[in-house]
């Protein structure tokens, strides 16, 4: 266990020498050498232990000219000065994957580990809403499906249960045409050529696949013009592919695509088959469990400023002028979001490209609050598509009581037609579900919405990832720098993007990091 740092005292000195090795002696011999005993003051200590601690925490490849690089840091990023304390793993981003890691962490050794969260909360992109009535709306994922063992299998450890989704009546089709014979055989056709070239695509290593460059240089669309016949069934795709991925077909990259396919296990259980089952309580529980249970090793309202990395370890400047060390550290966010950090030195190309460049879709939700399940008595599930209505994708949302009532939404939004007021939003969301199930819809008692593009610290919820990056930056997913690893639902191999890739990279780095701790 690491002893925080306390300066003045000879014990001090005993635990920096021990700590921070023979640089450390090294500074004290030339100060007992050179200067007038008298002149080891509280100052002259401060000054160059400091100095030592940063040194020899991160090694001298790239520290050989300290003067030179102190110009390159920001003043405002002090990093001379001792940590005040020092960790086996510091892993920044409070979510389900950061969350993972801590605890996987703790399973694995006696690791001092602590996690750094810049929100107020836990959770990342999985956010829990009260309502009126005693309900709870998911504002950010919200399910689970088969084969997604990771995330089950945590939430049984953790005694949290699953339920089914609404599904009891019948959906409420209100495109404005529907397939004939010859479109479904398209669709089913188009299905079945995606699901084997989604099965040629390596999971670890998708930018390897015999044919990455050529599918990375397309998009769905493009492929879809040239291997498609009817418009119709084009649409049927498109409109997956803007609900999932956050974007339309015209934007995504086909070799991302059929990697995403690949991993949630193919089209149909990607599509329908993940959404089986909800979390009782609302998704963000997995999250407050995991923190309760890691107790003082999560730290809230901590935005790291910057890292100061070397091989030997890094020292982290967070939460507007503290510091600590960390012998490895887990980046669990987003690509995009962790492109918010500074590093010192820079990361290599490939890793700040992926970041810098990394697509997000804007990830809005529409919710609206009745007293009773009403569609229910209807005979309707919930469920409802729509290609003329804001709402293009409704479903029941009710708590497993079935009571209040609760219908939830998603519209497609490009850019910046969004509606510009919440009023505006709300009109168009509660006319949409009385165009589905009747006119009962604007009696909503309560309504909530969420927009992840909006969000000050997420920069999007959902991945449409253009043509070009995965085959030129995609190794960087999870290549540690130095010290530093990944993880965050983005860097899974199974299940990416979704809530089990979460914790498969939670997992994952965990690991990663276990294997390299004394």
């Amino acid at each position: 266990m690491y002893p925080a740092v306390t300066l003045g005292t000879s014990r001090s000195i005993f635990l920096l020498e021990a700590e921070f090795g023979p640089l450390f002696r090294t500074k004290l011999a030339c100060m007992s050498s050179n200067s007038d005993q008298s002149s080891f003051d509280r100052r002259s200590f401060l000054r160059w232990s400091g100095a030592a601690i940063s040194a020899s925490w991160l090694g001298t490849r790239a520290w050989a000219r300290p003067q030179t690089e102190a110009k390159d840091l920001p003043q405002h990023l002090d990093f001379r000065r001792p940590p005040e304390q020092v960790y086996d793993a510091v892993i920044i981003g409070g979510g389900l994957s950061g969350l993972t890691a801590a605890s996987a962490l703790n399973q694995l050794g006696n690791h001092r580990v602590k996690v750094l969260e810049v929100r107020d909360r836990v959770g990342g992109r999985t956010l829990n809403a009260a309502t009126a009535g005693g309900g709870v709306v998911e504002l950010g994922g919200q399910w689970v499906g088969p084969t997604q063992d990771a995330v089950l299998n945590l939430m049984a450890s953790l005694n949290i249960d699953r339920f089914p989704t609404y599904n009891i009546g019948a959906p409420v089709n209100d495109t404005s045409e529907t397939l004939n014979a010859v479109e479904l055989l398209d669709y089913w056709q188009a299905i079945q050529r995606i699901d084997q070239m989604a099965q040629t695509v390596p999971l670890n290593n998708p930018w390897d696949a015999a044919q990455a460059s050529q599918w990375d240089a397309m998009t769905v669309q493009d492929w879809m013009n040239a291997n498609m016949a009817t418009d119709a069934a084009k649409s049927l795709i498109d409109f997956t592919v803007q609900v999932d991925f956050g974007g339309p077909a015209r934007r995504v990259s086909l070799l991302w695509f059929l990697f995403y396919v690949h991993s949630g296990t193919n089209f149909n259980t990607m599509s329908e088959k993940a959404q089986r089952w909800r979390v009782v309580g609302g998704t963000q529980v997995i999250s407050l469990e995991l923190a309760n249970r890691l107790g003082q090793q999560v730290e809230l309202n901590a935005e790291v400023e910057g890292i100061l990395w070397d091989d030997r370890g890094a020292l982290i400047h967070f939460g507007g002028g503290r510091l600590i060390g960390a012998k490895k550290v887990i980046v669990a966010m987003m690509p995009k979001d962790a492109d918010r950090i500074r590093f010192f030195p820079n990361l290599p190309s490939d890793r700040a490209n992926l970041q810098k460049l990394w697509s997000t879709g804007q990830g809005d939700k529409y919710f609206a609050v009745y007293n009773t399940p009403f569609w229910r008595q209807q005979g309707r599930n919930g469920i409802a598509y729509s290609d003329n209505q804001f709402i293009v994708l409704a479903w029941d949302n009710s708590p497993p009581s079935g009571s209040p009532g609760i219908l939830g939404g998603f519209p497609i939004l490009e850019g910046s037609n969004r509606p510009p007021t919440k009023a505006l939003r709300r009109r168009l969301v509660l006319r949409s579900f009385a165009d589905f199930f009747g006119p009962e819809a604007y009696n909503a008692i309560d309504y909530h919405e969420y927009s992840w593009g909006l969000d000050p610290l997420t920069e999007g919820c959902v991945t449409p990832l253009e043509p070009g990056l995965l085959t030129a930056f995609g190794p960087a997913l999870r290549q540690p720098v130095g010290p530093i690893h990944w993880a965050g639902t983005e860097s899974s191999t199974v299940w990416c993007g979704y809530l089990d890739g979460a914790v498969r990279a939670g997992e994952r780095a965990a690991q990663e990091v276990h294997a390299l701790l004394p």
